[in-house]
């Protein structure tokens, strides 16, 4: 279950929104919280796509942003698809909710470079915030790839929902997030 945002209340907020549009496709797999990279404390030097990042006119979540910057980067992309029948306000049909995701796709945020696919370097920043995890004692925490979702994720809590890992996890890959990009340097960021 993606979680799109750095503090654990905009994050339920986001997860139940995530939740009510997707309630319509079932899984077998056991469900496990997944946290985008992008969850991080603000002050933390900045990370944004720059020249030579492929280029793109959609918004861009950064590191280091805080969670109302994360919010209002996701307002108009929410309010796009309020107006095209996929918001909060009702349970829409796939049809409306695919034709909304489409029609609004163009204002979704990217994900930070660092958890972006289209970055060759992305999955080994990705394993090494997880590795960084580990040693902080967070049993359950893996990188997630979903195809199609456009960013790679960190899932926690395993098979079982490990609430320690989840609750740990979500405290912890701020500073795991900043630790990595300290010790890469440049390297996990945008060009």
């Amino acid at each position: 279950m993606p979680i799109r945002s750095r503090s654990p209340l905009a994050a339920a907020a986001v997860l139940i929104a995530i939740a009510a549009a997707g309630c319509s496709s079932a899984s077998n797999q056991p469900q496990v919280a997944a946290l985008p990279a992008s969850a991080a404390s603000s002050g933390s030097p900045s990370t944004s796509a720059s020249a030579g990042a492929p280029s793109s006119s959609r918004p861009r979540e950064r590191l280091d942003e805080s969670t109302s910057q994360t919010e209002a980067l996701y307002a108009p992309w929410n309010q796009c698809l309020t107006a095209h029948g996929a918001g909060k306000g009702g349970k829409p049909t796939q049809a409306i909710e695919t034709s909304a995701q489409a029609t609004c796709a163009y204002l979704k945020p990217l994900p930070p470079w660092q958890y972006d696919p289209a970055n060759p370097q992305a999955m080994g920043f990705v394993q090494q915030v997880v590795a960084c995890l580990h040693q902080h004692g967070v049993q359950y925490a893996q990188v997630q790839n979903p195809p199609g979702q456009g960013r790679i994720e960190i899932a926690l809590g395993g098979p079982q929902n490990d609430q320690t890992s989840i609750s740990k996890g979500l405290q912890l890959t701020p500073t795991c997030d900043q630790q990595v990009l300290r010790e890469n340097g440049s390297s996990s960021t945008s060009p």
